[in-house]
């Protein structure tokens, strides 16, 4: 009985100082019910705290670069597999990087939220993931991501084969395949990751080889130029 008296324990990461206001507001009513929020300025604080206090949920926001994005998902690797029944949630910048963050991350993330979404449906949705991963608690959320929004192995290596300067015509020559067949392999790749040009693409392509692959044993012998 006393473990469901017990408020949430929510860590709130946020660079931005303006944000980080507007997130207190947005969730301030909740203050009353079952959460009490810890806000922090970076990843490495929340680390610090970590240590002597036990979060039940973490939110990372992210600040839209590329090495923010690295450190946020490298950080809820870490989490996945010391804390393994902490929630952990992302609020994305735009709909185009909760795609990125959800097709790229190494490791199963509860919600990926996009924060320039209209403030109650975000306040809403935030909520209700707080309640849904209380009930998740003790599960195996590391199979509930469903394997067919990722990206293929195929997509995946010409993804990265793309970062270290291949052009399809060379990645077909590598992987064996027909150059329309890598074309359409693109094309698949950059409809998952919700992006509409080779620059965005390319963005992508450098954060996943930046990551743990998900298709190591699939692609270890192949990508870096001899």
């Amino acid at each position: 009985m006393e473990k469901h008296s017990r408020k949430q324990c929510i860590a709130i990461i946020e660079h931005c100082i303006m944000t980080e206001v507007g997130l207190r507001h947005l969730l301030n009513s909740t203050q009353e019910g079952n959460c009490t929020f810890h806000y922090f300025r970076s990843i490495a604080s929340f680390k610090q705290a970590l240590r002597q206090t036990q979060f039940d949920t973490v939110v990372c926001s992210l600040s839209g670069s590329r090495e923010m994005r690295i450190e946020c998902l490298f950080t809820m690797g870490e989490i996945a597999h010391r804390y393994p029944e902490m929630i952990r949630i992302i609020l994305a910048n735009d709909k185009a990087e909760v795609e990125l963050i959800k097709q790229l991350s190494p490791i199963y993330i509860h919600g990926v939220l996009n924060k320039s979404s209209e403030l109650a449906c975000l306040r809403q949705s935030i909520l209700a993931l707080f309640m849904e991963a209380e009930g998740q608690k003790g599960t195996d959320a590391s199979i509930q991501q469903s394997d067919s929004h990722f990206l293929s192995p195929t997509e995946n290596m010409i993804l990265r084969y793309m970062t270290y300067g291949y052009s399809l015509m060379d990645i077909a020559e590598q992987l064996g395949r027909n150059i329309k067949t890598i074309r359409a392999h693109k094309f698949n790749a950059m409809t998952k990751l919700g992006v509409n040009s080779d620059v965005d693409l390319l963005s992508a392509a450098d954060l996943l080889v930046s990551l743990p692959d998900r298709n190591i044993a699939y692609t270890q012998s192949l990508l870096r130029p001899q």
